[in-house]
């Protein structure tokens, strides 16, 4: 159910998730599960409206397209694959070894287990068709009063896009060519360039997506989640993170930003269990072990996100000014960081990116759209827009926003600062835990069953090292 609407086909995973989660599994006092909870982490909005080559949208917009009766394609006045913008930019509608159709039919089965009611189903199958249909909306540059403005062209999907909106098309359309402004007192309407009026148009269909992923979650853990019925009540648990993995693609954006600062998070939390902690109890215990010298990253993890001025910092700041831009950004983070071992400036200046030094290797970012999805921002005409649909399910996924005012959506947090503050939540609850670790192993780059690229890895050999000796120590100490 979460990896239909959360996994999705890239070059080197056909099912790779593009959200964190930590499944918190709860037993009762005779080892049996009564139930579990789920925190999801960073879902990548951005692919929901931009694709790489090669790759695909999460995996439901095909299921559904695949597995839908020809009566409900036709309420919902979808077509095949190919039709959708949204769908095609990776030039990859098909995933080999799987059948999207059979999916579909699995993924309805268990929500029916989850307790989603027919109503609720349908609901989120209009919202899915609805993102298809905004994201065929296409526009034409024009001039009004010598001001760059958009027209959209294909009023066709407009009209199908307001239909499930249930709003009137007129207040859709100016929704997505036009922008309100309150200044001192009074109200001022300025029309949107076409780049402007597609950034609006891909920020709602983010919008409505990441609301109704993080709803999945909470129905899902409505179902599955067991409050105790009193202080006695006993429980214990066993917790599971399943976390995306180190990213380094040949177009790194934000978003891998951040999925490396996690994984720069888990490093450190890895090696301190494993080697630090270890290594000083051998000490403590005056046991005749020779040091191990192993990489810390600490100090990547300060560049980014511990040390005054660091990364985030610089990218938050830039966030709040209104004339900040992803070039004045970079151009902060050269001259803030450019001395540090661990930051890397590309050789031409013309190169709008920056490098990091992770722990598993060199990482350059590209800083284009960096400020516009760290603000993570929904405007107030697309509230208002929302506010005035007869869609109630729609309605309910925007409550939080509706009793926000405008200048307390100025001042919501941004998305790299929600992200840091979830992260630091999950770092602390996986220091109260003992924790175990498992290392996956890719074995190729190509997909391909049989295929082996292999890798030595001296950390590996290490850690074995290390845990075996704490074994063998363990053993003799119970069987002296």
């Amino acid at each position: 159910m979460k990896k239909a609407f959360g996994n999705a086909k890239t070059i080197r995973n056909d099912n790779s998730s593009r959200f964190g989660k930590y499944i918190d599994i709860h037993f009762n006092k005779h080892g049996v599960i009564e139930g579990a909870k789920i925190d999801e982490y960073l879902l990548e909005k951005s692919r929901i409206v931009n694709q790489a080559i090669d790759e695909r949208n999460y995996h439901i917009f095909y299921c559904m397209l695949a597995g839908l009766s020809k009566e409900d394609r036709t309420k919902l006045e979808l077509q095949d694959a190919s039709k959708y913008y949204y769908l095609t930019q990776g030039g990859s509608i098909t995933c080999e070894g799987r059948d999207d159709s059979a999916e579909f039919a699995d993924i309805r089965s268990a929500m029916k287990v989850l307790m989603f009611t027919d109503s609720e189903i349908w609901d989120i199958l209009k919202i899915l068709s609805l993102l298809l249909h905004i994201g065929n909306i296409k526009y034409k540059a024009m001039l009004v009063s010598n001001l760059d403005a958009s027209e959209i062209i294909n009023i066709s999907s407009t009209e199908t896009a307001a239909r499930i909106l249930q709003v009137d098309r007129q207040n859709l359309i100016d929704a997505l060519t036009t922008r309100t402004i309150f200044a001192h007192g009074e109200i001022v309407v300025s029309t949107l360039s076409t780049e402007q009026a597609q950034d609006i148009r891909d920020a709602l269909v983010k919008g409505i997506y990441g609301r109704m992923f993080i709803w999945i979650v909470n129905k899902i853990n409505s179902a599955i989640y067991r409050q105790k019925t009193s202080q006695q009540h006993y429980r214990s648990s066993i917790g599971v993170l399943d976390i995306f993995g180190f990213e380094n693609f040949n177009v790194n954006s934000f978003e891998q930003f951040c999925i490396n600062y996690a994984n720069e998070n888990l490093q450190q939390f890895f090696v301190r269990h494993i080697f630090k902690l270890e290594q000083e109890e051998y000490n403590l215990e005056t046991i005749n072990w020779q040091h191990i010298e192993f990489v810390d990253n600490q100090d990547a993890l300060d560049l980014i996100a511990t040390r005054p001025m660091n990364i985030m910092a610089l990218i938050d700041e830039e966030s709040k000014f209104p004339k900040g831009t992803d070039v004045t950004l970079l151009n902060k983070l050269h001259k803030t960081h450019s001395t540090n071992d661990n930051y890397l400036k590309p050789k031409a200046d013309i190169d709008q990116s920056f490098g990091l030094n992770h722990f598993a290797g060199v990482v350059f970012y590209k800083t284009e759209g960096f400020l516009e999805k760290n603000r993570d921002t929904f405007n107030a005409d697309l509230i208002q827009l929302i506010q005035v649909s007869q869609n109630k399910f729609l309605k309910q996924l925007f409550a939080n926003d509706f009793s926000m005012g405008q200048d307390t959506r100025k001042k919501a947090p941004t998305l790299s600062t929600q992200f840091k503050k979830s992260l630091d939540s999950l770092m602390r609850q996986l220091s109260s835990c003992h924790p175990f670790f498992i290392r996956c192993i890719k074995p190729n780059e190509y997909k391909k069953p049989m295929v082996s690229e292999f890798v030595f890895f001296s950390c590996i050999f290490h850690v074995f090292s290390v845990t075996l000796f704490r074994c063998l120590i363990e053993f003799f100490a119970v069987n002296s």
